[in-house]
């Protein structure tokens, strides 16, 4: 993007070094105090900034400073007059990439933003290597967790059923005049039994889904020339598949007010989906993910419109709603695993993760694109 900020409180050279800048390509922002410079660097992309070193009120040491604070990931270059070489050198340790002496030719200038550029390319890059490697291992271990606590939990759920029976069965052979509203009486002591053993099963029931959206998200599709899933294939009913997901939603729909629309064409193509055996392959939980998250964005209210079209080989699907939106920051994370913005407690981050994977095991893509306060869209696109 080779966004800059430029920042010296000579009002002509800076103007000038802009212009300059701005005819190389840069995408050059001024600013000719610290206080300015930081409001800019809060409210816009960058990637380098050229601080002038001494400067009235806030100078650039205190400037950087407060820069790597708010924008960790962007370079910064010191530029100087010669008696000020010290203090450079002081903002070097500070996290400067490097200094310039005024009056610095332009090619100078624009050599050292494109090696700060390199610079921060390359520091990204082995953050986003290692977060690789962290998120790799972490999927090894939650498929280990996953496959440790399902035998547990499946236990656990059948008990709760059965206790839940065996409560009610007793209750049922209780003779009529037991006074059920005493609470030492046997008809209420099997009602809390009852009770405690639904919520069990309810406890029970969120691990064992939990655990099956790590197992699904940690499952690979296998590799083309590998051994053939077995099993027959499967035609399915797009179309009428749409038109259950939403179905299945309108109750929750309409409590939190917000509207359903649909434009489905009636004359979308069977979809051929793998045999069931293959990991990943269960449409209906990608989609309905999909739909629910965008539930999620609009608690007060709004409008949701599911779409799908048939575009050449391929089936388009578009969910979008009239939600908060998504912050930029966050837009290229919303198929990480464990990835969320909501409230601790109110989602595992495995929702999208888990449709991200669906979707591209069956040869198709997913995108999302969102703007703060004006909602989201995704979009799925389907081989048929």
């Amino acid at each position: 993007m080779n966004a800059v900020l430029l920042v010296d409180d000579e009002r002509d050279f800076a103007d000038l070094l802009a212009e300059r800048l701005q005819a190389r390509g840069f995408q050059v922002r001024t600013a000719y105090d610290g206080e300015e410079a930081l409001r800019l660097a809060a409210g816009h992309e960058l990637d380098v900034a050229v601080l002038d070193v001494n400067m009235p009120g806030m100078d650039g040491l205190e400037v950087l400073r407060e820069l790597k604070r708010i924008k960790p990931q962007a370079e910064a270059l010191m530029l100087t007059g010669q008696r000020d070489l010290a203090t450079a050198i002081q903002g070097m340790k500070l996290g400067a990439t490097d200094y310039l002496v005024k009056p610095v030719p332009i090619e100078r200038l624009v050599e050292a933003i494109l090696r700060a550029q390199d610079r921060r390319e390359e520091r990204l890059e082995g953050q986003r290597m290692a977060e690789t490697a962290k998120m790799a291992a972490l999927g090894h271990m939650a498929e280990g967790v996953a496959h440790e606590i399902n035998n547990p939990v499946n236990t656990m759920v059948s008990l709760a059923g059965w206790l839940e029976d065996l409560a009610l069965d007793l209750g049922a052979a209780l003779p009529c005049a037991a006074p059920a509203a005493s609470p030492a009486s046997p008809a209420a002591t099997l009602a809390e039994m009852q009770a405690s053993a639904r919520k069990m099963r309810e406890h029970g029931q969120r691990v064992k889904e939990i655990t099956a959206k790590l197992l699904c998200l940690c499952h690979k599709a296998e590799p083309q020339g590998g051994e053939a899933p077995k099993g027959p294939a499967e035609t399915l009913d797009l179309a009428r598949l749409l038109g259950e997901l939403l179905a299945e939603r309108q109750a929750r729909a309409d409590a939190a007010g917000v509207t359903l629309t649909a434009a489905i064409a009636p004359a979308l193509p069977g979809l051929g989906l793998p045999p069931a055996g293959l990991p990943g392959a269960d449409l209906r939980t990608a989609l309905g993910n999909i739909l629910d998250n965008a539930l999620d964005a609009m608690p007060g209210g709004g409008a949701l419109r599911l779409a799908a079209t048939q575009q050449d080989r391929e089936v388009r699907i578009e969910v979008a709603d009239s939600g908060h939106g998504i912050l930029p920051a966050h837009l290229p994370r919303v198929f990480e695993p464990f990835f969320s913005t909501k409230e601790v407690g109110q989602g595992t981050g495995l929702g999208l993760s888990v449709s991200y994977g669906t979707v591209k095991a069956l040869g198709g893509d997913i995108e999302i694109s969102s703007q703060p306060g004006q909602g989201a869209t995704v979009v799925v696109i389907l081989p048929c």
